[in-house]
C-alpha cells in the first residue's frame, strides 16, 4: 500500500513540475495565461490591475518616425518606465482614426501613429517587448474612429462587420492580452452599440482573451451619448470590465468641498448590478492643474495615492492612469511617489 501511495505521490509532484516550467512560469507571471469561468467568460487575474494608457499622442511624442531598431529601443524604455512606476499593464492604441499600427487587411497604416508604413510591424515589436518585461498588453482601440463630433479616415470602415473582422486580425496575429475600446461613440442609438459590445465580447471571449470599455466618468453625458452603462452593467454579456474614467478630485467646487470623485466611484459602483469587473480610469494629466471649478490638483500632491486607496477600499480591481507622459512628466512625480507608496502597501 505504501508503495502504491510513493508511486501516486511522485506521479503527482511530475506533473505539478511539468505545469509550473520556467516557461509556464513566466507566462502566468506576464499574465499570458488565463483562466476561463462560466460560459466560456474569460476572467482577469486576481492580481490588481495597475495601468497606463499609451495614447496615439504618446506615439507621435515617443515612438513615430524611428526605424526598427530605434523602436525596439523606445519602446522598451517605455516598459522600463511604466515597471518603475509600479505599474503591470500598458493599453496602448492601436487603432485611433480608422487605421492601424499593424499591417493590416481591414485598415490603412496609421499616418497618427506611424506615419504610414514603417517598413516593420510596431505591435509585434510590442507584445514581444511588453511580455518580455512582464507586463500585459491590451489593444486599445476607437471602433469607429470617431471624436470631436466626426469620423477620421473613412467613414465606410466603422461598420459593426468590419470592426469584429479587425479585432479577429489582431487577435489571430498577435498575443495581445485584452482589447480595449475608449469612450468615442457616435451617435448611432443605444441599440445599435450594445449589439456591437456584445458581439464583440463573444468574439474575444472566444480566443481566451478580456474585453474592456472605458466610458466617460459622466454618468448621464453616456446615457446622453448612446452609451448604454446601465445595461452594460446589468449583464455579464457585453464586457469582461468597465473602467470609468472618473477625472475629479475630493477637492471640486469653488469652495472645494464637494467629494466629487467620491461621489461618482459610489455611482458606478452603485450601477454594477452584474458585478463586472471594475477598474478606474485616474486623471494623471491634470496633476498640479491650476481649475477654478476642481482645486484639488493645485492644492494636494496625493490625489491619485488618495482615489487608489478608495477604489481599492470599494471593492474596485485596479485602475488605469491617463497618461503615459503624464506620469513620467516632472510634474507628476510627487504623485507618483505616493502612488507607488500604497502600491508597496498590496
Amino acid at each position: 500500500m505504501k508503495k502504491v501511495l510513493k508511486i501516486l505521490i511522485s506521479g503527482l509532484l511530475f506533473t505539478v513540475m511539468i505545469l509550473i516550467s520556467p516557461l509556464n512560469a513566466a507566462a502566468l507571471q506576464s499574465g499570458q495565461i488565463k483562466t476561463v469561468g462560466d460560459k466560456g467568460q474569460a476572467r482577469i487575474e486576481t492580481q490588481e490591475i495597475r495601468a497606463v494608457w499609451f495614447s496615439f499622442k504618446d506615439w507621435q511624442k515617443y515612438l513615430k518616425g524611428k526605424n526598427e531598431q530605434e523602436f525596439k529601443a523606445a519602446f522598451s524604455s517605455v516598459c522600463e518606465n511604466s515597471l518603475k512606476q509600479g505599474l503591470n499593464t500598458i493599453i496602448v492604441h492601436v487603432r485611433s482614426h480608422n487605421d492601424a499600427v499593424y499591417p493590416s487587411s481591414c485598415y490603412p497604416w496609421s499616418d497618427e501613429m506611424t506615419g504610414g508604413d514603417p517598413g516593420y510591424d510596431p505591435l509585434l515589436i510590442i507584445t514581444d517587448t511588453a511580455h518580455a518585461y512582464g507586463l500585459k498588453v491590451h489593444a486599445w482601440i476607437n471602433p469607429y474612429g470617431y471624436r470631436n463630433g466626426s469620423y477620421s479616415g473613412e467613414q465606410s470602415l466603422a461598420t459593426k462587420e468590419n470592426i469584429i473582422q479587425g479585432i479577429r486580425e489582431i487577435l489571430d496575429k498577435y498575443p495581445v492580452d485584452g482589447i480595449h475600446f475608449d469612450d468615442y461613440f457616435p451617435p448611432l442609438g443605444a441599440s445599435v452599440h450594445n449589439e456591437l459590445l456584445k458581439e464583440v465580447c463573444t468574439t474575444v471571449r472566444s480566443y481566451n482573451k478580456v474585453f474592456g470599455v472605458s466610458p466617460q466618468g459622466n454618468i448621464d453625458n453616456n446615457i446622453a451619448a448612446g452609451a448604454d452603462i446601465n445595461t452594460w452593467l446589468s449583464s455579464n454579456e457585453y464586457m469582461d470590465y468597465i473602467c470609468p474614467q472618473i477625472y475629479w478630485s475630493d477637492v471640486y467646487g469653488k469652495n472645494g468641498n464637494v467629494t466629487m470623485y467620491s461621489d461618482r466611484l459610489s455611482s458606478w459602483i452603485s450601477l454594477n448590478r452584474a458585478n463586472v469587473d471594475m477598474y478606474i480610469g485616474l486623471a494623471a494629466y491634470r496633476v498640479g492643474e491650476n481649475s477654478k471649478t476642481d482645486l484639488g490638483w493645485s492644492r494636494k500632491n496625493d490625489n491619485l495615492s488618495t482615489q487608489i486607496t478608495k477604489l481599492r477600499n470599494s471593492g474596485c480591481k485596479g485602475y488605469i492612469l491617463f497618461s503615459y507622459s503624464s506620469i513620467v512628466s516632472p510634474a507628476c512625480q510627487d504623485e507618483m511617489q505616493s502612488v507607488r507608496s500604497v502600491n508597496n502597501q498590496q
